[in-house]
This record gives structure tokens, sequence and C-alpha cells, in this order.
């Protein structure tokens, strides 16, 4: 297996980025962070689908890019002659995968498991096997001959993949302990041959009352059937005779409730009798009063017409009480419209006025805006003037400080005998934009000042007048709506009044005399109590047809009743109940009852026994069946410690043979390129089984750590070439054709890095491509393929 392609969009570092790999020693070059090791961790995901430690996807994507961009790493390689291409994508806010592999341009597999299975199927190499064989660091060169034995051989196993056997190992014999702990536990709860004698005996035992219960059970159940049987017939008896009774019973009561309505009837009918009477005198009273009643009823509706006169006459006298207060209302509400009409006759003129005023102001604020900017223009340049004025004087104030040595302040030459001459020049400049400009301006800013001061007092002389037009104005206008609301209220009153004349006109038609309507009055009081007699009278007589018709009901519902007691009488008589005999039959029903509760009392005691007797055969069956159970698991339990301890016992057998295959086969591979990079000075470097690592010199051997610091490199190198081609051998991937060495030169210094590049060259034949990564610049010239970044 050779690289040749690699294209990442938005993966960590790189937004877009292409990379092609030629065959040889090729350089990775670039500052740290420039992101060389995320070419080959970009390898890595395209192959795998993870990175080389697992985290959060959000890491993948780039930090400079949105959530709706696509994260997309494509590379290409051979094997066994063959293009292969795999394209992996995540996509979205969530990072959903997807992945699809090409054999010569040929989809194959398309979805993230399924691209990551047919790699491992087509390589022979999960992801960590990838990278223990195809990929190491400096730290990892380093380790082979610093780290302490103990430590050395677990790294070497952890790149081999022997720690996955220890594990197992481990596994295998806390299973094992476990298992002895459950097996001991079973022991411990196991019947003993003499208590499984006794609970079967004891079930034997059990089922042998049973039977015997069971046979008393049958017989006492025959008997409760018969009981049963006799109960049923006496039942039917008792039934019989209870029915009679209760109909005997229930004819008596409907005598007796006839015979109770009978006798109501005829007392209702000897009072509605008397009543009737009574009814009939009242009516020839109230034909005495009848004509009475037309005489009430007549003066009813004289007074219902006084009353509506005097009324009209109550009205006729509150209208002409409030035509003479309409009429004081009237003149009072003319004299204040003349008053108002002669207070707001001058409101035209003193709008004018005011209007006139508002002009005048305006002028003189125009006049005084302009002066005021005069004066602001005069007063800005008579500061700028004054200001030279200072900046000169503190010239010569310096000049006169630092002598007629000094340089001169404009022009920068010294000023020697030009020092008197220079300080005469600042003063006239002085003096001149005194006179000139200052005074000038000045006298001119005054006279402004005092124009403007003129017209401040004349604008303000006519802002009180102004002020005191509008008190007036706002008074007259107030007039104004009082006029307004005094002539509506006027117009109302004429209104008013002219209603009032009217109806009073229409109402002089009717007359009222007080006198003969009070007289009215007292003749219906006198006649009152004798209408009311009379009304009540009428209500009392309208009962008359009402008992005339319940009379008649009355006198039917005796004659109906009558017939109904006779007819009941004969019912009854011809009902036969015997008391005694159904007394009689009733205790034989009582004596069969109580016979039957004693033998269902018998029975349920042998069922209740019967039920017990089988809860303890139940629990001693029970025990025996668990004890089974148990024997049965014991049995697999002991054979699972058997097999457990088969297969500690082949695994340690394997351990055994891969470690006299995997040192040997390391020693040999790293002495062969050991010699050739060291020109035959060292012939053998040995790798014992517990991977301490040795090399010969003249014959002889000698630890690693007893050569120089450059021998012990290049054995470290050829020893980590050596593990990775083992672990390719043992995985069954004998063509991956490259290498990966991330920072190998660490920092080491110039003859160091000569010695392990040139180890490098040496070797380069055994793998089509070997990449170095290394953030020396310097080093680039070395490589025969560099790829920066």
């Amino acid at each position: 297996m050779i690289l040749n392609n690699l294209e990442l969009v938005n993966f960590k570092k790189y937004t877009q980025k292409s990379f092609s790999f030629e065959e040889g020693l090729v350089g990775i070059i670039g500052k740290n962070g420039s992101g060389k090791s995320t070419i080959f961790e970009a390898i890595l995901f395209a192959l795998y689908g993870e990175l080389k430690t697992k985290g959060s996807k959000d890491l993948i994507r780039n930090s400079s890019v949105s959530e709706k961009e696509a994260v997309s790493v494509s590379l290409e390689f051979e094997f066994d002659g063959l293009t292969y291409k795999v394209v992996r994508e995540f996509r979205g806010k969530t990072l959903t995968a997807n992945a699809k592999f090409y054999k010569n341009e040929e989809l194959i597999a398309s979805g993230a498991k399924e691209v990551t299975t047919s790699i491992v199927k087509l390589v022979k190499m999960s992801k960590d096997a990838f990278m223990h064989t195809l990929f190491a660091s400096q730290k990892e060169l380093t380790s082979l001959s610093n780290l302490k034995p103990e430590d050395r051989k677990k790294m070497i196993r952890k790149l081999l993949g022997l720690e996955k056997i220890d594990t197992v190992e481990t596994m295998l014999i806390e299973k094992s302990r476990g298992l002895k702990r459950e097996i001991d536990a079973f022991r411990e709860v196991l019947l003993s041959s003499d208590e499984i004698v006794a609970k079967e005996s004891a079930i034997k035992i059990h089922n042998e009352n049973k039977t015997l219960i069971n046979t008393n059970l049958i017989a006492k159940s025959k008997e409760l059937e018969t009981l049963k049987l006799k109960e049923i017939e006496s039942k039917k008896e008792l039934d019989l005779l209870q029915k009679t009774k209760e109909h005997k019973t229930k004819l008596l009561s409907e005598l007796e409730l006839i015979k109770n309505t009978l006798e109501s009837n005829k007392l209702q009918h000897t009072k509605l009798s008397t009543e009737l009477s009574e009814l009939q005198q009242k009516q020839k009273e109230l034909t005495a009063l009848e004509p009475l009643k037309i005489e009430f009823e007549q003066l009813q509706v004289h007074l219902k017409e006084q009353q509506q006169l005097k009324e009209i006459q109550l009205k006729i006298d509150g209208l002409n009480k409030e035509q003479v207060q309409l009429k004081e209302q009237w003149k009072k509400a003319k004299n204040d419209i003349a008053t108002l009409e002669l207070e707001v006759k001058d409101y035209a003129n003193l709008q004018l006025k005011q209007q006139q005023i508002k002009n005048d102001v305006d002028k003189l604020q125009t006049s005084i805006k302009e002066l005021e900017t005069g004066i602001k223009i005069i007063s800005s340049s008579i500061s700028g003037e004054q200001k030279l004025i200072d900046i000169t004087k503190s010239q010569i104030v310096q000049i006169q400080d630092i002598g007629k040595g000094s340089n001169c302040p404009t022009c920068t030459r010294p000023l020697l005998e030009e020092y008197d001459k220079v300080i005469a020049n600042l003063s006239s400049t002085i003096q001149s934009i005194q006179k000139e400009k200052i005074d000038k301006q000045t006298f001119e800013l005054s006279k402004l000042e005092t124009s403007k001061a003129t017209l401040d007092k004349q604008k303000e002389e006519l802002d009180k007048q102004l002020q005191e037009l509008n008190k007036q104005l706002t008074i007259i206008e107030t007039k104004q709506k009082d006029l307004i609301k005094a002539n509506g209220y006027f117009k109302e009153i004429e209104t008013k009044g002219k209603q009032n004349k009217k109806e009073l006109e229409e109402l002089s038609i009717y007359t009222y005399d007080e006198k003969f309507h009070k007289d009215m009055t007292q003749k219906e009081q006198t006649l009152k109590p004798k209408h009311d007699e009379y009304k009540k009278l009428q209500t009392l007589i309208q009962r008359v047809p009402v008992i005339q018709k319940e009379l008649e009901e009355i006198k039917k519902a005796i004659e109906q009743n009558s017939t109904a007691f006779i007819n009941k009488e004969v019912e009854i008589k011809a009902v036969i109940y015997d008391q005694t005999n159904h007394k009689t039959k009733l205790d034989e029903f009582v004596l069969l009852q109580k016979q039957k509760d004693e033998l269902a009392t018998i029975i349920n005691d042998f069922k209740v026994q019967i039920a017990s007797i089988d809860g303890e055969i139940k629990t001693l069956q029970a025990a025996l069946d668990t004890n089974k159970e148990h024997q049965v698991k014991l049995a697999t339990k002991q054979q699972d410690v058997s097999d457990y301890e088969k297969i500690k016992i082949s695994l340690s057998e394997f351990k055994t043979k891969l470690n006299s295959k995997v040192a040997p086969r390391i020693s040999g591979l790293a002495s062969t390129m050991y010699s050739q990079i060291t020109k035959g000075k060292y012939q053998h470097i040995e790798v014992d089984n517990d991977f301490d690592f040795y090399i010969y010199d003249e014959g002889q051997k000698f630890p690693i750590d007893r050569f120089s610091g450059g021998e012990v490199d290049l054995a470290n190198l050829v020893l980590r070439i050596a593990i990775s081609k083992t672990l390719g051998e043992l995985s069954g991937a004998g063509n991956i054709g490259f290498l990966a060495f991330d920072e190998v030169f660490g920092s080491q210094d110039e003859s160091r890095r000569m010695e392990i590049l040139e180890a490098f060259h040496t070797i380069k034949e055994q793998y089509r491509q070997i990449f170095l990564i290394s953030h020396e610049i310097e080093i680039k010239e070395m490589f025969q393929r560099v790829v920066e970044v």
C-alpha cells in the first residue's frame, strides 16, 4: 500500500488543500502548528472514520467556516497494483457522516460503517494496528532504550497488540475466581442425602393422609347433597305459604283502606252540604247590596274626572308662576347682552395694534441678531490678535533668557549682532498690532455694543406693550364667549315663555271646583265599607257551582267504595291460610339449614387439611427441585472453571510461542538493517523474550546503553522499523509499502540528524514510501521529495 493523493475541505486547519505523494524518501516540512501532523490524522480519518484520539466531532470542522459547510477528506492509494479511493464527509449542524469507497473508479461500498469494514478487510489491519505498524514518533524511538525494562516491555507489547491477550488472561482469572466462589456458595446450600430421603419420606406420608381425608370428604359431600335436596323442597312449600300469607295480608290492608276512604267520603259529604247552605244565604245578602254597588262605581268615575281636573289646575298654577320668573330672567339677560357688547367693541382695533407691535419687535430682533454677529466677529478678531501679541511677547522673553548666542526663533540662525534688532522688531510688531488693529476693533466693538443696548431697550418696551395688549385681548375673548352664551340663554328664555303661554291658552277651557271634589270624596268613603262587603260576598258566591260539583263526585265515590268493600270481604273469605302449619314448616326448614351448615363446616375442615398437606408437599418438593437445579448449575460452573483453565493454559502456550517467534523476528530484521546502516561495524542486535535490547560488538554482547548517542538513535530506528514489519506480518498485511515518522530528529544536533537521514537513505529500498515529518526547515534539502506546509 502506498499513498497517492489527499484532498482536504474544511478539515481542521485546512479549508481547501490538496497533497500529492510520490515514492521514495519524502520530507513533510513546516513550522510548529502549520498542520503537518494533521495530514496523517486526515489519512487515518479517511481510512477508519476516526481521529487518532477520539473526541467531539465538532473538532473536525474548520473553526472559520459555518455549520452549513461540509467537511470532506478524500484519499487515493495503491494496493496490490490496484487504485483505491475513499471519500468521507460530514454535513450539517450535527455532522452527519457519509462515506464512499472506489476501486479503479468503480463504487464498491457506501456508508460510513460499510466503508470502514471494507478497508479493514482489504488492508487486514484495525485502526490501532495500522497506527502502531505505520506511524512512529520521536517519543516511541527514545522510549525503546530509555524506559525501564518493565515499562519498555509494556510499550512493545502494546505496539504488538499483545496487551489484549493479557487483558483476556486477566479476565479469565477473575472469571475463574468468581465461579469458584459461586461453586462454594452452591455447595453450602445443597441438601445432604439424609435430608433428601427424609423429605421424600415426608411427602409419601402426606400423600397417604391426603387419600384418607379425601375418602371422608366424598362421603360427607354426598350427605350434604341429600340435605340440599330436602332443603329445596322445604323452601318451595315455605315460599307457597309465605305468598298466601302475604296475599291475605294485602287483601286485609286493601279492605281497611276502602273502609277508611268510605268514612272520609261521608264526612266530606256532610261538610260540603253545610257549606252550600251557608253560601245560598249569602247569595240573598248579595242581591240586597246590588243598588249600592252601582252607586259606588258611578261615584268612582266622577272622582277620577275630578282628580284629572285638579292635576290640570295645578299645572296652570305652575305655568303662571314660571312665566313670572321667566320675565325677570328675560330682562336680566337683555341687560347682560348690552353690557357685554359694549365691552367687546374695541377687539378689532386692539388686534390691529397687536400685529403692528409684533412686526416692530421682529424688525428689532433681526437688527439685534445682526449686531450680535458683528460683535462676535470683532471679539474673535481681537482675541486672535491678542494671542499673536502673547506669542510675540513669549518669544521676546525666550530670546532674552537665552541671550545673544541663541538662534532666531523663526529662521533658527544664530542671532549674535542681530539680537537687539530682533527684540526691537518683535516689540514694534506688538505695538503695531495694538494700535492698528486691536484699538480700532475695540472702538468698533464699543459702537456695536452701544447700538445693541439701545435696541434691546426698545425691544423690552415693545414686549411690555405687547404683553399688556395680550392680556386685554384675552379678557375680551372671554367676554365674547360669555356674549355667545348670553344670547343663547336669552333665546332659550324667549322660546320657553312662548311655549308656556300657548299651553296656558290650551288649558284655559278646564274648570276645577275644589269643594265639589271634596264632597264626592267624603261620600266615596261612606259607601266603601258596603262596597267591600259586596265584593267579599261576590267572591264567596263563586264557590257554589264548585261545591255542587264536588258533592256529586263524593256521592259517586261513596257508592263505588261501598261496592268495593263488599267484594273485598268475599275475596278475603276465599283465601285459605293455616298459620300453625306455616310455623311448623318454618321450624323444619331451620333444622335442615343447621344440619347443612354443620356438614359444610366438616367438609371445609377436610379441604383445609388437604390444602395444608398440599402446601407441605409443595414446600418439600420445591426444596428437592431447587436442590436438583443447584446440582445442575454446580456441574455447569465446575465445567466452566475447567474450560477457563484450559483456555488460560492455551493462551499461556500461545504467548510463549508468539514471544519465541516475535523476538527472533525483530532481532533478525533489526540486525540486517543495523549492519547495513553501520556498514558492517555491528553485525547483530538481539531482542530477548523480555524485550531487552543488546548490540554485538566484535562477537560480544553488550546492553544498548553502553553505546554512543548516535549509535543508540540508529538502533532505536531499526528496532522500531523491525517492530512495524513484524506487526504487518502478524496481521497478515504484508503489502504495506510506506512508513511515517513524526519529529524523529527531536532536539539533536546537525551530525546526529545527518546520521539518521543517511540511515533512512540506506533502508529506503525496503519501502516504496518513507515520510519524515519535521519542523526543521533547514533539512528540506536533504530529501529527494518535499511537501511544504
